[in-house]
């Protein structure tokens, strides 16, 4: 058991020596520990720039207005005609002993110019579904020779044939270009005529030189039939 606790002895006293006198053997303090690096600052995250303003909507265009069209002046009226004086008559002898007095020669026809035709208003001139449907009405119809009766001046601007107002709302349809063959085919063969009609859809504006005439509309198109002078 001695050999025991001096070998325990042995064994803790350069230990104890360490402790006392220092790692090198000597007297003083230990060693302060090593200095560990300042730990790294946590990365901040990144900062974008901010979104530029949304573009401003594009400017609104307005549409494009254009005026009525001037009416044309109607044209000058024909220069007068000419007119040539008479030949004079020969004078007469106051004795036939006397040399008979000298005659003139007779005098040229006058020369005539043609006259220009006059402008004449046409017979119907009207809009389809226009606030102002016909601004000269049926008064228009009075030109040339003919002399119309009052009745027939007040007549509807609009139609003035009952029979052919009555095929044209049994030929019309939709669809503007069947209806125009339709009505131009039955006014033919029932009135034994010859009639231009014309379809469409909205409005249209129309100027005619006619004295049958008729206008008529559904839902959908408004046709309008004459007959041509």
């Amino acid at each position: 058991i001695s050999q025991m606790k001096y070998f325990v002895l042995l064994s803790l006293l350069p230990i104890a020596s360490a402790n006392f006198f220092g790692s090198c053997g000597c007297g003083g303090y230990a060693a302060p520990p090593p200095l560990l690096p300042p730990p790294c600052p946590p990365r901040l995250p990144p900062i974008c720039a901010p979104l530029p303003p949304p573009c401003p909507p594009p400017p609104l265009c307005l549409p494009t207005i254009c005026p009525p069209p001037m009416p044309c002046p109607p044209p000058p009226p024909p220069p007068p005609p000419q007119i040539c004086p008479l030949p004079l008559p020969p004078l007469p002898s106051p004795c036939t002993s006397y040399a008979q007095a000298p005659l003139f020669p007779p005098a040229p026809p006058p020369i005539s110019f043609p006259s220009l035709p006059s402008y004449v208003a046409p017979s119907n001139d009207c809009c389809c579904r226009c606030g102002n449907p016909c601004r000269f009405r049926a008064m228009a119809r009075m030109h040339g020779s003919k002399t119309f009766k009052t009745t027939e001046v007040e007549e509807d601007p609009t139609c003035n044939h009952k029979k052919l107002k009555e095929i044209m709302e049994e030929n019309l349809t939709s669809d503007p270009s069947i209806a125009k063959r339709a009505i131009q085919k039955a006014a033919e063969e029932k009135l034994e005529s010859k009639f231009n009609v014309i379809c469409a859809k909205g409005d249209f504006t129309y100027v005619a030189y006619t004295e049958k005439y008729c206008q008529s509309s559904n839902d959908d198109i408004t046709c309008y039939a004459f007959s041509p002078m």
